[in-house]
């Protein structure tokens, strides 16, 4: 990513060459552990950040399914049980593991023009008892179709990037009667409002600014936020520029400029 002479912001679409050494492969588990402990301290267990650790261990695992069961097998000293625990019905300081999180994001990655992206992200599912299904549009399948949908922050500098923090999309039929029964079932908050996928972004966003740990500049979004005058208007009253996709048909006025005659 580079900014040009008229400010404008260039992404490189080329991936980056992957040049790691088999010696610095072999590192990159010393550096797990690492990055681990940075956040052990925040849970309220021991044993939550033993299991953390353990998951973490097994998302890295070179198996083709990375749900619990087959990554707690083939993990040495996994338990299905104990790992089912941990993410099903675990407690822990969410918000602070964030925090952390953005600090350092922004001690390895952190620019003042950074930019922090937002985008959509859909999850094909079968039946109707996972957390805020329903029939919505699927951009991974490209149509409507049965799907969680979530809304996703990241960070991007010359440095790298990665992800910050996410949202679950509740569809508005989840706020009828007929689907409160799945509320407790799901575990939802009583409390939670219906909230657009912008104002989900919205939010992750005031988050981020209010913490002020991670320095950016820009706000990037295509445009189911972009086409939102609530979120864009949001975004400039934290004092950020964006930029943002609109669609096509967008109507705009134009300004003819006439230079004063010499």
């Amino acid at each position: 990513m580079d900014i040009n002479n008229l400010g404008i912001i260039e992404i490189e679409m080329t991936p980056p060459r992957l040049e790691l050494t088999p010696e610095e492969i072999e590192a990159l588990a010393d550096e797990l552990v690492a990055y681990h402990a940075e956040f052990a301290d925040l849970y309220y267990a021991v044993e939550q950040a033993h299991w953390s650790y353990k998951y973490l261990q097994g998302l890295t695992l070179p198996i083709e399914s990375k749900a619990l069961q087959p990554m707690a097998m083939a993990l040495e000293g996994g338990n299905i049980q104990a790992m089912q625990q941990f993410i099903g019905q675990g407690r822990w300081q969410d918000e602070k593991l964030l925090k952390k999180h953005w600090q350092l994001v922004d001690e390895t990655l952190g620019e003042e023009d950074g930019v922090w992206i937002v985008d959509g992200s859909e999850f094909p599912k079968k039946g109707k008892h996972s957390v805020g299904v329903a029939r919505q549009w699927c951009g991974r399948l490209g149509k409507v179709e049965n799907c969680q949908a979530g809304v996703f922050a990241a960070y991007a500098s010359r440095k790298g990037y990665t992800l910050l923090d996410r949202r679950l999309y509740l569809p508005a039929e989840w706020f009828e009667a007929e689907h409160r029964a799945r509320w407790e079932k799901c575990g939802i908050p009583h409390d939670i409002p219906f909230q657009t996928k912008p104002q989900l972004a919205l939010e992750m966003l005031k988050a981020a600014v209010a913490e002020g740990t991670l320095r950016f500049r820009w706000v990037s979004c295509d445009e189911d936020y972009g086409n939102d005058p609530n979120f864009l208007d949001g975004v400039a009253h934290l004092e950020l520029w964006y930029f943002a996709e609109v669609p096509h048909s967008t109507r705009v006025w134009e300004t003819i400029w006439k230079l004063p005659a010499v």
